[in-house]
């Protein structure tokens, strides 16, 4: 294992001066945007509809369970065929696909049901999708001294989203309905496809596999993975924090509905956003300091550290939230305690957890052999899917025992778990 990582033209910005990056880059503001309201406008939604923790995960949970069913399959299609078609595709699919969801929003036909159906469908999209996302960028940077600005851009692109799109989202919920939110989150897919028609990457993205099927292609990229040890601790260190720690986030809508009783009314939809701006703001932060930090510390050990105190937040955030002050949120619920603490400890959370994800995919990305990026990023991104597979479980937690409990809980096994393979892994440590 290589123990040094070179640190020149790593600034946050340099992949920007390649042309078909920065086109890139700026398109995917619409559909990251796009997934970012979603996210947020179903599981209001939902919960609006049933009131029950239990519900609001299983939303959740098949659309991460639809990603992860198709994203070995996404992962080898994305190294077979032209990654831009299938973009363009995937892009054109989500978009119609929230469409009629608006559609059936605005008619007032929404249910449980429907919802649930639709999510799983996006999720399945989003299995071919995300693959592809996460590989088809090193394509349009210029040299590979751009990737660690690459990632890190990527990076900042979704928790700077973190923070518009939730705060956004949760007042345009508020004022015009979450059918408005799915008609803005289908126009975000629809730039996207369009945008990828423009650009064409700077090499041929046809790889012909003929000698091998579908399934040899998919064991090969999880053997590399179950052979390399870099890659197999950090992919299973996100799958566990994403899946036990982040889907956290899932559960923002229960958090939330403390603020249904204010002075000025309900406030549960722009108190939602809020608290999930909180954490793209702590995600932005550490996106941003993660190059600079990297100069005084090896990214091995700044991976691996801050894990670990991204869940120790994570559980004072559900600790937190056992102490409800209603009379001081009734009056007032803009600097109540309980907003106050929350979003600070919420912002650190999200800053250390970026930290980590932004560390382990730029170690990933720069190590991986071009002819399995697609399989072993494609194995990497269903982290994603775990923040919402993971949501079923703590949903069920919380149904049984309360959202702050269950939280605290799958914080508490976090701590354990990270700390022992920081303890465990003092090679990586070295990088």
């Amino acid at each position: 294992m290589e123990n040094k990582i070179n640190k020149n033209n790593t600034g946050t910005l340099t992949a920007l001066r390649a042309k078909k990056y920065r086109l890139f880059w700026t398109a995917s503001i619409a559909s990251v945007g796009a997934t970012q309201l979603l996210t947020l406008t179903a599981g209001k939604l939902v919960f609006d509809i049933s009131g029950s923790e239990l519900l609001l995960g299983v939303a959740a949970a098949v659309f991460g369970i639809g990603t992860i069913a198709i994203n070995f399959l996404g992962g080898v299609v994305a190294d077979r065929i032209d990654k831009r078609i299938l973009m363009i595709i995937t892009s054109f699919a989500m978009s119609v696909s929230l469409l009629l969801l608006a559609i059936i929003d605005a008619l007032n036909y929404e249910t449980v049901f429907l919802v649930v159906i639709f999510s799983t469908v996006m999720g399945l999209i989003s299995g071919f999708d995300w693959p592809v996302r996460s590989s088809i960028f090193p394509q349009f940077i210029d040299n590979k001294s751009q990737m660690m600005s690459a990632v890190a851009l990527n990076a900042m692109l979704w928790q700077g989203l973190r923070i518009l799109a939730p705060a956004s989202g949760g007042f345009l919920i508020a004022y015009l309905g979450t059918h408005s939110v799915f008609f803005i989150s289908a126009f975000g897919f629809l730039v996207m496809g369009l945008v990828m028609i423009i650009i064409k990457p700077n090499k041929s993205e046809q790889i012909q596999i003929e000698s091998k099927s579908v399934i040899k292609d998919t064991l090969e990229g999880i053997n590399f993975i179950l052979n390399n040890k870099l890659f197999k601790v950090l992919i299973l260190s996100t799958y566990l924090t994403s899946g036990l720690g982040m889907s956290y986030l899932q559960l923002l809508p229960s958090f939330s509905n403390i603020y249904k009783n204010t002075i000025y009314g309900d406030l549960s939809a722009q108190m939602l956003g809020l608290l999930a701006s909180a954490g793209g703001i702590g995600a932005l932060t550490g996106t941003a300091v993660t190059a600079k930090l990297r100069d005084k510390i090896n990214l091995g050990k700044l991976v691996l550290a801050s894990n670990v105190f991204s869940v120790i937040f994570l559980f004072l955030f559900g600790l937190s939230n056992i102490f409800i002050f209603e009379e001081n949120i009734y009056q007032n619920p803009w600097f109540s305690y309980n907003l106050i603490i929350s979003s600070i400890l919420i912002i650190f959370t999200g800053l250390l957890n970026s930290i980590f994800m932004v560390g382990s995919m730029s170690l990933l990305q720069l190590k991986v052999p071009e002819n399995l990026r697609g399989r072993v990023m494609g194995i990497h991104t269903i982290t994603f899917s775990l923040m919402s597979a993971g949501a079923l479980f703590l949903g069920f937690l919380a149904q049984i025992l309360s959202s702050s409990i269950a939280v605290m809980a799958s914080a508490g096994f976090l701590i354990i778990i990270n700390f022992i393979i920081y303890l465990k892994n003092s090679d990586i440590r070295k990088i």
